[in-house]
């Protein structure tokens, strides 16, 4: 992919918390103009850009994610067309509570665990049909807790190990976006 890309999405991450309506446009230009990614093998790590859910809860949840984000990225298997998510141990009494009973956990390396499964498949974005596809990153499926299952992730590449993904979340019957994040190999 092209540099100028690149600068651009990073140009767009120094901006949001100074124009942050100009930079969520680039992010999703950047999103449109990035190409489709090809099989991404084993960890990667994961920052969570910005929220988009609005009403004043950006401000909030950049807030608490900026004192502790537990959540690490994510592990990929394209042979078997799945993954997991990857989290802090801190983390693990969170979902405890929120999930009782749910343990479908496999540890990882330095204090860190696997877990929400994920399917992987290549489509149209939801929000940009016509344009390359993306990589779906799907949890609808039974072993899913809820909320869990209601969310779908997009991912393009910007450059060689550089992914930009957008977290779409079902509600009410249809997806909307809730956050914007970053993968790296």
């Amino acid at each position: 992919m092209a540099p100028e890309l690149t600068l651009r999405y990073l140009r767009a991450q120094a901006d949001l918390p100074h124009d942050r309506a100009a930079a969520l446009a680039e992010l999703e230009a950047c999103f449109l103009a990035a190409e489709t990614p090809g099989a991404i093998e084993g960890p990667t790590r994961g920052r969570l850009l910005t929220t988009t859910l609005g009403y004043g809860l950006d401000a909030i949840a950049g807030g608490l994610a900026r004192l502790w984000m537990p959540w690490k990225g994510k592990t990929f298997d394209p042979e078997a067309k799945e993954g997991r998510n990857l989290f802090s141990s801190s983390f693990r009494p969170i979902q405890r509570v929120l999930w009782p009973g749910y343990d479908i956990d496999s540890p990882e390396s330095d204090r860190r665990y696997a877990t929400f499964p994920f399917t992987t498949w290549y489509g149209p974005s939801t929000f940009t049909p016509g344009g390359d596809d993306v990589l779906k990153i799907d949890y609808e499926h039974p072993q899913s807790p809820w909320l869990i299952r209601d969310v779908l992730d997009e991912l393009i590449r910007i450059e060689e190990g550089l992914y930009l993904g957008q977290a779409l979340l079902r509600f009410r019957g249809k997806l909307r976006r809730v956050a914007w994040f970053e993968l790296r190999t």
